[in-house]
């Protein structure tokens, strides 16, 4: 990433988009000491059939973004969400990913994994589904 090092701050995006999910999700990042995290925000839309009607389409931001971690050759993040209200409920994105062979050191392609946790009103059990696909990102 020595090319974006002279500059103050870069944007990152990664995406996702197939049968289970479609997500968007951007950040300003400092360079230099740190490399923290700023203006995080995106949108997550899950079309699994499995998902809980108040899951389907979610709004992330900074708070968040509970788990984040970018060098050169690494890029990992973790998102949490529960639901607000009863009954007790979490979405929990991780994604992982590292720079594309043959493209340049500010484009990255991994993995996600969702997990969705529902305890269904007036149920003592909850349920976990968990979705898992591919991820894009780049930094510039």
């Amino acid at each position: 990433m020595a090319s974006t090092s002279a500059h103050g701050s870069a944007g990152l995006n990664c995406e996702a988009d197939d049968k289970s999910v479609r997500f968007e999700l951007e950040a300003g990042i400092s360079r230099g000491a740190g490399e923290g995290f700023f203006s995080f925000g995106g949108k997550l839309e899950i079309r699994a059939a499995s998902a809980p009607s108040d899951f389907r389409t979610l709004a992330f931001d900074k708070e968040h973004l509970t788990q984040r971690w970018l060098d050169g050759q690494n890029l990992k993040m973790r998102m949490y969400r529960e639901r607000e209200g009863e009954p007790h409920g979490y979405v929990d994105l991780v994604i992982e990913a590292r720079p594309r062979k043959g493209a340049e050191d500010l484009e990255f392609s991994g993995r996600y994994a969702l997990s969705i946790f529902d305890l269904p009103k007036g149920k003592s059990e909850g349920r976990t589904t968990t979705l898992k696909g591919r991820v894009t990102c780049s930094l510039g």
